[in-house]
């Protein structure tokens, strides 16, 4: 009887599959199809973390002691601690890639968390909440202001990017990663996995073992930013173009914007990426300061500043683990400098009785 049903079974699977392949043969000898050429919708992705992420990675690395560090998002995405305030004097969104991020550094320390920490120690309630995700460009950053941050209308997006700006125009000469695309087959397989991953702890822990845990040696030779002469003029011209996309783009919405240069240095080690190139660097912090300087913009000057102002900031491990990625105590020095620049900006923003 199994078997006889089995038989049945396939036999109309079959005849089925046959039918509907006879239609689509009549239907394409004898029917214009008006959507023959059409792509699907364009798919626009917003580089942040998923709302709710809990994720620990480990940086034994760095340091054995404390080898494990978390890094958590609330509901609307930002990392944690973000809205730290009721009725915050200002809010300050931070935009910006890995160096922003700050994945290896505590979740109170990383700086524009501890940003929040040091103003309220002087009597001044500002929320600060972090946007930033590792890989992000300045064009990826745009992205997030118009279409997620302005929606929480801060009073001031700080904003550091540079080297994956030179890494991702290096690669492929424009920002074209960073735009719609047609949705494919891969978008709903990688949609599926997500969604199945917050529901079944099998698929949770396969996308786990997937992703990204622990800070690990790199082989500059693998990685597809490897170190060339520095980008042509036609591709600083995108980047100055989208620097000052960010400017306008925050004045339109009434926000202050500010410009971050992205310090580093060239002290290299396990952990260096293989994409930090220096020539590159400078000519984008330089560009940076530039559209500052033309938009009449704030920009902290924080490589300026470990170079003029911080004493042996050069040392390895002592502001950058990689080079270009903070330590804790590097964490705190851009956090001191950063609130030193913000202050007077957050102090306009009161009405003049409470200054």
């Amino acid at each position: 009887m199994t078997s006889r049903l089995a038989a049945k079974t396939l036999v109309a699977v079959l005849a089925t599959i046959v039918a509907l392949a006879a239609c689509e043969i009549v239907l394409r000898i004898v029917w214009r199809n008006p959507y023959r050429h059409e792509s699907p919708d364009h798919l626009l992705k917003l580089r942040m973390h998923h709302p709710r992420t809990d994720h620990t990675y480990s940086r034994a690395l760095l340091d054995e002691d404390e080898a494990l560090v978390r890094l958590r998002t609330d509901a609307r995405s930002y990392i944690l601690p973000s809205f730290q305030h009721r009725n915050p004097d200002a809010t300050v969104t931070f935009l910006g890639g890995s160096t922003t991020e700050c994945s290896a550094v505590s979740e109170d320390v990383r700086f524009p968390a501890l940003v929040s920490t040091l103003l309220a120690a002087e009597g001044l309630e500002v929320n600060t909440l972090n946007a930033a995700r590792a890989g992000n460009n300045v064009h990826d950053s745009v992205n997030v202001l118009l279409n997620h941050v302005v929606v929480d209308r801060p009073q001031i997006a700080v904003l550091m990017h540079a080297s994956n700006d030179v890494g991702v125009l290096r690669h492929a000469g424009n920002y074209g990663s960073s735009m719609g695309a047609p949705v494919s087959l891969k978008h709903l397989l990688k949609w599926s996995a997500q969604i199945a991953s917050s529901r079944c702890y099998l698929a949770g822990l396969l996308r786990q073992g997937a992703g990204r845990g622990s800070l690990r040696p790199r082989d500059p030779a693998t990685d597809w930013r490897q170190s060339e002469p520095p980008a042509d003029s036609a591709t600083v011209r995108m980047y100055r173009q989208r620097l000052t996309a960010f400017v306008r783009m925050c004045r339109a919405f009434d926000i202050v914007p500010v410009l971050t240069t992205e310090p580093y240095s060239r002290h290299r080690t396990t952990l260096t990426p293989g994409w930090l190139e220096e020539t590159s660097q400078d000519q984008f912090n330089d560009v940076i300061r530039e559209v500052g300087g033309t938009e009449g913009a704030l920009v902290v000057d924080l490589e300026t500043f470990l170079h003029e102002q911080v004493p042996d900031w050069d040392e390895p491990n002592k502001i950058f683990y990689d080079a270009i990625h903070v330590t804790e105590e590097g964490s705190r020095v851009y956090a001191r400098h950063i609130v030193e620049r913000l202050r007077p900006v957050i102090l306009g923003l009161r009405p003049a009785a409470e200054k």
